[in-house]
């Protein structure tokens, strides 16, 4: 598994700790079909550069595009992720990038492509950003809005308390969180998808090419849909997001 060097938690910590509920679920899913998770931490750009290369296998969290189809095959990690925006206090709230025109969004490098331009949003970028520094500079008006997951910030702000940040919502429905899993990686291999429809749009649901059923990537996958039906995967959620720092 590859992953940026900055914390996102409690999904992972700072490198070189690789501790949270990421490794919890995947080390657990693996070994269950006889793998051993081994995690390497780099900046993003350089992680999914090795993603396409097969260099690494997979990375735990990553929303689907039509340009990470090309290297990736999307697999379900049992874990939901909703949306949230994060700003100042004193800044309107905006449910689109159409009502940020004249604003500075910050993005991760390597995150999903946004375009600013055709909506007038100032963008703005930095490598492997923590949540910390992301707040920081939101308090300090630096910067105006950013994209995130709303557990995680929420997480976030019970253990850093800041008056100057507003959290809210942009999705009303948590949407299932995929892993990225290297097309190129030694475990993968896949067969033509005989349902892919050609005149329609890629998505998640029509892929052109499909895992087979003889590889570890399909058995991985396999894997976390048994721990998410036994409800393992929600016991470590919970445990993670709303135990560990409860005192």
């Amino acid at each position: 598994m590859g992953y940026r060097t900055s914390e996102r938690l409690p999904f992972i910590a700072e490198a070189p700790s690789h501790e949270g509920l990421y490794y919890a679920l995947y080390s657990k899913a693996l070994a269950n079909i006889g793998c051993q998770l081994k995690v390497i931490r780099a900046p993003k750009k350089r992680v999914l550069h090795m993603l396409k290369s097969g260099e690494i296998d997979f990375y735990p969290g990553l929303g689907y595009s039509d340009e990470r189809e090309e290297y990736l095959h999307f697999i379900d990690s049992g874990l939901k992720s909703r949306s949230a925006i994060i700003s100042h206090v004193d800044t309107k709230p905006v449910k689109s990038l159409a009502e940020m025109k004249g604003k500075t969004l910050l993005i991760a490098h390597g995150a999903k492509p946004i375009d600013g331009e055709k909506y007038g949003v100032f963008m703005r970028s930095g490598y492997d950003l923590s949540l910390a520094q992301v707040v920081d500079l939101i308090s300090k008006k630096q910067v105006d809005f950013y994209f995130y997951n709303e557990d995680n910030i929420n997480y976030f702000l019970a253990q850093n308390p800041n008056e100057n940040i507003k959290v809210y919502s942009i999705n009303e429905n948590p949407t299932v969180l995929h892993l990225g899993f290297s097309r190129k990686s030694q475990f993968a291999l896949e067969e033509y998808n005989t349902a892919f429809d050609p005149l329609s749009d890629k998505s998640l649901v029509n892929r052109e090419y499909v895992l087979t059923t003889n590889n570890k990537a399909y058995q991985f996958q396999q894997s976390l849909i048994e721990l998410k039906n036994q409800g393992v995967t929600n016991k470590l959620v919970r445990e993670f997001f709303y135990q560990q720092h409860i005192h």
